[in-house]
């Protein structure tokens, strides 16, 4: 079955059978500046774009002004089939006004700043029409990141994925990287458009899952396929909490797939193709509470802009070794800090390690480690070593309310006292939509702004800020 899935639309090779590229607006991307470090020789400028992903565009028939997804269904006459969808429906452009008065998205110095709950999640270009690929073995990352207006339940976050260079352009998908398309990551999402085909056979189906009460939920619908690929969370965070976390998957680059034995399935023990969970690190959870917050009472203060640094370390220091270790500074009012212990593990650390991540798997009680199943470090620098691309995005989450990243508990039956299960100090009842849009009200609005990236050698990056 993982041939057949990984083939999907492989056999529609005609651009007449393409999803189409809308022509009424025409397609706009948000200029951001970046800069290569080398420890000797300092930075240099690098000149790169911002596109919104597919997913947030309007969807019509490509000769009129008709929704393809007018509501919970595609239509049935524009939308019959897979292959007649992606022939009639056109994915349409953004123009400068649509970017930040629509959606909310808005270019600053070095940077872009996304405001909620309108802004869509983004991704870097290398020019026009292909993304960024950050190539991070051996080297390290580091951002300027502002979420000084995010309550609990809110989550900034900073990811790389595996997707395609190009966004899987091809006669399937003529738009690729430029429009935003071909988004993959470790939860295997399942896309309505996957390698240019809609993804819409078992849409009538209605999506069942348990929400952190105990509660089934029937709502909303996804299509049969997802697509999966290695995801590294730089940061996930708020004022409340944060975490950084790596998800390796047992595939090399993008998959397709069809299942849970291959999408995977939490509430059964099924890995799939990738670690849905990760191996992260959290600083509330392994034990500091005091390290991340907002105020002079915390090491890193969140009412403040911060810089954030990761380290890719491989086991012999070159470009080509074994990853080894994922380490995290910041740096603060001219302060440089060290990232926090994990004092509640009996054999400590501040960072990610093979040894790390099993360590916590067993004293949190995990009922399976998709984490070493998919390889583990290894696996996950393999993917870092080929080329990831960088995403950013702001979102609150009514379903499962954040609770992951910064509740004092993440389902109904848990006992907060009991290790591991503590992710942040945020109320289990708080976090919904209702929640994050009614504290909009009450305090202004929330965004999250990313700006002054470098990346390159080791220690190259935070000693010239």
């Amino acid at each position: 079955m993982a041939s057949v899935a990984r083939c999907l639309g492989a056999s529609l090779v005609s651009a007449a059978l393409a999803q189409q590229v809308g022509q009424l607006s025409q397609e706009h991307h948000i200029p951001m500046s970046v800069e290569s470090c080398k420890r000797a020789g300092g930075c240099t400028t690098e000149e790169t774009q911002i596109v919104m992903d597919m997913q947030w565009r309007w969807i019509h028939n490509k000769d009129a002004y008709n929704n393809c997804l007018p509501g919970e269904f595609w239509d049935k006459d524009l939308c019959p089939d897979p292959k007649t969808c992606s022939q009639n429906c056109a994915m349409e452009g953004v123009d400068e006004k649509g970017y930040t008065e629509n959606y909310k998205a808005w270019p600053v110095e070095k940077g872009i700043k996304l405001e909620f709950p309108n802004a869509p999640r983004v991704y870097m270009l290398d020019g026009e029409d292909k993304y960024k690929m950050f190539k991070l073995k051996n080297k390290e990352f580091t951002f300027d990141v502002d979420l000084s207006s995010l309550p609990c339940g809110m989550n900034a976050a900073l990811y790389f994925v595996e997707m395609d260079e190009h966004g899987d352009k091809s006669g399937l998908n003529p738009g690729g990287a430029k429009y935003g398309a071909g988004y993959c990551d470790a939860q295997c999402p399942h896309m309505r458009y996957i390698r240019g085909e809609a993804n819409l056979l078992d849409w009538e189906q209605t999506h069942s899952a348990m929400n952190p009460d105990g509660e089934i939920l029937t709502g909303g619908h996804e299509g049969r396929y997802g697509y999966c690929c290695a995801e590294m969370d730089i940061l996930e965070a708020n004022t409340a909490a944060g975490v950084y976390t790596a998800h390796p998957c047992s595939e090399e680059k993008q998959a397709v797939c069809e299942g849970k034995e291959q999408c995977g399935d939490r509430g059964e023990g099924l890995t799939g193709y990738c670690d849905k969970d990760g191996c992260g690190f959290s600083s509330y959870r392994m034990g500091d509470k005091q390290f991340w917050g907002p105020g002079q009472d915390f090491a890193v203060d969140t009412s403040k802009p911060m810089t954030i640094i990761t380290q890719f370390v491989t086991h012999d220091n070159t470009d080509d070794g074994d990853l080894v270790d994922i380490r995290r500074l910041y740096l603060q009012d001219g302060k440089l800090f060290k990232n926090s212990q994990a004092r509640v593990l009996e054999g400590g650390g501040d960072s990610l390690t093979d040894s790390m991540c099993n360590e916590q798997n067993k004293a949190f009680n995990q009922t399976s480690n998709g984490y070493k199943d998919a390889g583990g470090m290894k696996t996950m620098g393999e993917a870092l070593g080929r080329g990831m691309v960088l995403s950013m995005s702001i979102w609150d989450d009514s379903f499962g309310r954040m609770l992951w990243l910064d509740g004092e508990k993440s389902r109904f039956d848990e006992d907060p006292n009991t290790l591991g299960v503590k992710r942040g100090p945020c109320p289990f009842k708080y976090g919904t939509h209702e929640d994050t849009t009614q504290y909009a009200k009450e305090h202004g609005s929330m965004s999250a702004t990313f700006t002054n990236v470098r990346y390159g050698d080791l220690d190259s990056t935070y000693s010239l800020i």
